[in-house]
Formats: C-alpha cells, structure tokens, sequence
C-alpha cells in the first residue's frame, strides 16, 4: 500500500495524483450537495449550434453569428465536430468525461512509470505521458459508452421534434435583439434550446421571459417577443 502511494505521489505521477484528488472531491461535494452537478456542462447541438455554459455568469456561444461574449462558426463537417461526436461530448456530462480520462491516466501513469521509469526520471516520463493520453482517450471512450447509453435513453425525447411556437422561453444569453441569441424552454428531458432574435426593437437580457411567435423558415431561428400579461 505504501509502495502505490510512493509511486502515486512521484514527480511523473504527482499531477495526475492531485488531479484525481480534485475530480473525487468534486464528486463527493456532488454527493453532499455542496456542489451543483451542472457546475461544468456543454451542450452539443448536431444540427446547428455549440453551446458552453460555465456557472458564475460566462456564457460561450458558438453559432453563424457573434453573440455578445465568444462567438464563431463550426464547421458542421469540421474535425472538432468529429472529435466531440467521437468522445460523446454533448451526450455525457462533461465532468464524467473529463473523471473517467483522469481515472485513466492516473492509473496507466502509475503501471507505465512503475514498470518503464523506475528511477522516476521526469524527462522519461514526457513520451510516456504523450502515450498515456493517446491510450486514455481510447480506454475513455469505451468506457463511456454505457453512460451515453444511460443518458440517451434518459433524455431520448431530447432531439425529438416537440412544438415551439407559442410556448413562454427563458433567455440565456447576455442579450437578444435584431442580434441572435439563444433561449431555452423546459421539456421532459433536457431543456430545449433554441436561436432567437426579437421583434422590432424589443431587447431581452439574460434570464428574461419571452413568446415565441414565429420562425424563420431558411435559417431555423425563432422570433420572441414580451410576454402580454393583461
């Protein structure tokens, strides 16, 4: 037990060490409540959008138009879209992702430097660290492959098509006017997210409600406008 703590905590494994230290006090803060699950969460859109949300008030929108914080266009056959539908990124929690790569990496770290690099030598331990990454994703990804199916089967009414028009949604981005934003409506799985712009000269800020009154055919996006409560 001493001898994997030793080798834990050597110079090639110290990071990775602290890293799995921080993932397992995150999960346990999740378990007691302390922390929020959705702390860190990316919804990957297929059809049009990237949307990153990161609590604390920063919000990273990636669509056809800059929208107010970090803007720019995906490519819809684009490497990094492959790479994302390759790991599930969108389809499993991104912190189960990125827990189940550190768990990974931490445990080949330790094998591969106990067996490869017995002096401990940092310089040795860099190609084995490149390796390591390369093996980890790979692992990763087969592992992750019961919680995509956990998570599509939870959320399967997630990509259905479901009425919008004249539904109440609930702006998410810093702003929407004639400048398209994004806005979500609740569902029965994960909340529907859809592009918005507003009405004539009507301006929406973060976390305002909004009727959806129409769409626009071509590019998808719906128009919204102030809620009338008389």
């Amino acid at each position: 037990m001493m001898e994997l703590v030793y080798e834990a905590f050597s110079a090639p494994n110290f990071v990775l060490s602290i890293l799995l230290i921080v993932v397992f006090l995150y999960w346990l803060m999740v378990i007691f409540g302390a922390l929020d699950a959705d702390l860190f969460n990316i919804e990957f859109d297929a059809d049009a959008d990237i949307d990153i949300d990161i609590d604390g008030d920063f919000d990273f929108d990636v669509d056809g138009d800059v929208d107010g914080d970090v803007d720019g266009d995906v490519g819809g056959d684009g490497i990094g879209r492959g790479v994302l539908e390759f790991f599930y990124i969108g389809e499993v929690p991104i912190m189960i992702l990125i827990s189940m790569l550190i768990l990974c990496m931490w445990a080949i770290s330790v094998i591969a430097n106990y067996r490869l690099n017995p002096t401990g030598s940092v310089i040795l331990s860099l190609p084995l660290l490149a390796g390591n990454l390369v093996v980890s994703l790979l692992v990763c990804k087969v592992f992750i492959m019961p919680f995509k199916k956990m998570f599509g089967a939870l959320n399967k009414d997630a990509n259905a098509p479901r009425p919008v028009m004249g539904r109440i949604c609930t702006v998410t981005t810093t702003q929407v006017s004639q400048k398209m934003g994004q806005a979500e409506m609740s569902s029965k799985g994960t909340p529907i997210l859809i592009n918005v712009v507003a009405e004539g000269d009507n301006v929406f800020h973060k976390g305002d409600e909004a009727l959806v009154i129409g769409k626009n055919a071509e590019n998808g996006v719906y128009t919204i406008a102030p809620v009338d409560l008389k």
